[in-house]
């Protein structure tokens, strides 16, 4: 049999592995010099002489606090290598309904599925069914590493990965660790979830590809229960969150038993005690992000918090108020967070209905309604043409549409006004007026070391500043909002 530890094998699984962090600084060092690097390591697992490097760690938080360990990137190739090589073998034992860390089977599609199923039960809404929702306790520290290399062996026949699949499996992260954060923040992880406490041979470090396909790996024979002895039609599941569905509430309440046996005798797993609900599907299914009806699906309200707090912390820093209006200032670096902020809560929020969610963020938020316009489920700004005008009418005519009150733009070392705002500029600010540019029928200006003493005439006036970024584009030099002013 062909050796897989070949230089070509290992190159694809490097360019799996710096896939959409090509710009990270450790996959950068990697890169450069790319080709030694991955003839060394070829190498090492030849003569067997490889041992993974010590993983750097720190203390996540998202809905709560994490303990993540990051492999270091040699070993991270070596994880897509012997990924890629289980996927082939357990993808055809893996159940239908199990979710995470494979391919089509995100959170999307998990809830998608529950939906459908959820319909099914209910026939369309018109029966009465309960679910169960369970959640093992502490799942990656609880993890016996010695019944999940014994699950991986037992379906791999191939001499080296077998060597590679016990190697990874039975290294101790918590081994010669580099801590990037501080250890204060080990104080908000629970003792039974942290590696550095578990007892020893358990636990799965957060943080590495190998880890989320081993929980498949590692849950696959409580799927199969599942599936197979307790004949449970509906039940689907996403890493340790379980959900299952009957038109009967004993049966589930049976079947919970059954699990909480199941896994605590042959997975030395446990269900976490608060985590344990028989409800009406009526009342929705909390579920990887969504609260799931047969009808609809809503986003869970604790997003909906963190969507409205990170966008009022970043529009506050933005919007200077006063008496007479509010002046909105957006460097680049804040306006493009914002954007990267907006766009990513819609892309949840597209999955649900979320219509009226839509409209009350664009109501709530006076920045959100100037600096960008909805069109579908995306924020496209307002503040920067997203084609190169060929001239300068082409920009102001882009900024005209898009916002009220004057328009000021700077050209060269003068901000001048066009049209209509000349106009008004010249009658009540009694400024010169002057001969004006190609497509336009009126202009002045003042010079921008001057602006200071004119700005008080705008008092009260809605004004959007246009600047030059200092790019040239084609004939023209490339401009963008930086500052509104509404009244």
């Amino acid at each position: 049999m062909a050796s897989l530890f070949t230089f070509q094998n290992l190159y694809k699984a490097y360019l799996d592995c710096r896939r959409k962090k090509r710009g990270k600084q450790a996959a950068l060092a990697f890169e450069a010099n790319a080709e030694q690097n991955l003839l060394e390591l070829t190498q090492q697992l030849v003569q067997r002489t490889y041992r993974p490097s010590p993983s750097f760690c720190f203390v996540s938080r998202n809905d709560k606090y994490r303990e993540v360990f990051a492999a270091d990137f040699r070993d991270r190739i070596l994880h897509h290598l012997l990924v890629r090589y289980l996927e082939t073998i357990w993808e055809p034992v893996f159940i239908h309904d199990s979710y995470a860390c494979r391919k089509g089977k995100g959170t999307h599609t998990a809830v998608a599925r529950l939906q459908h199923l959820t319909r099914q039960v209910t026939a369309n809404g018109t029966r009465r069914a309960w679910f169960l929702q369970l959640d093992i306790r502490a799942f990656f520290p609880s993890i016996d590493r010695q019944i999940l290399l014994n699950l991986v062996l037992s379906r791999l026949a191939d001499e080296e990965m077998r060597w590679l699949a016990q190697i990874l499996i039975l290294h101790d992260p918590t081994q010669n660790t580099v801590f990037t954060c501080t250890r204060r923040k080990w104080d908000k992880i629970p003792v039974h979830k942290s590696l550095f406490t578990v007892e020893p041979g358990k636990g799965l470090p957060i943080g590495n590809l190998t880890s989320q396909f081993f929980a498949n790996i590692y849950l696959n024979q409580l799927d199969q229960f599942i599936k197979h002895h307790l004949k449970a039609r509906y039940y689907l599941r996403y890493v340790d969150d379980l959900v299952l569905l009957h038109e009967d509430r004993q049966q589930l309440y049976a079947w919970k038993q059954e699990i909480e046996h199941f896994l605590q005798h042959n997975l030395q797993l446990q269900l976490h005690p608060k985590r344990q609900m028989v409800r009406p599907v009526s009342n929705g299914i909390d579920f990887v992000g969504y609260i799931t009806r047969p009808s609809h699906r809503l986003v869970r309200r604790r997003t909906v918090a963190k969507c409205y707090e990170s966008l009022a912390r970043q529009t506050q820093e933005m919007t200077h108020p006063s008496p007479q209006a509010t002046t909105l200032h957006f460097p680049p670096t804040r306006y493009e967070k914002l954007r990267a902020t907006l766009n990513s809560y819609l892309g949840i929020f597209q999955h649900a209905s979320c219509h009226w969610l839509f409209q009350a963020i664009w109501q709530k938020f006076m920045a959100v309604r100037s600096l960008f316009h909805w069109q579908g489920f995306r924020v496209i700004p307002r503040w920067k043409p997203s084609k190169h005008p060929a001239h300068l009418y082409a920009q102001y005519r882009y900024f005209r549409v898009r916002f009220r009150g004057r328009i000021l733009m700077q050209v060269g070392c003068y901000l001048e006004l066009f049209d209509r705002d000349a106009t008004w500029a010249a009658r009540t600010l009694g400024l010169a007026r002057l001969h004006p540019r190609r497509g336009f029928y009126a202009r002045c200006g003042v010079p921008l070391t001057g602006w200071e003493r004119w700005q008080k005439h705008l008092q009260g006036q809605e004004a959007v500043l246009v600047m030059q970024t200092g790019r040239s584009v084609g004939n023209v030099m490339e401009r963008a909002a930086v500052k509104v002013t509404t009244s």
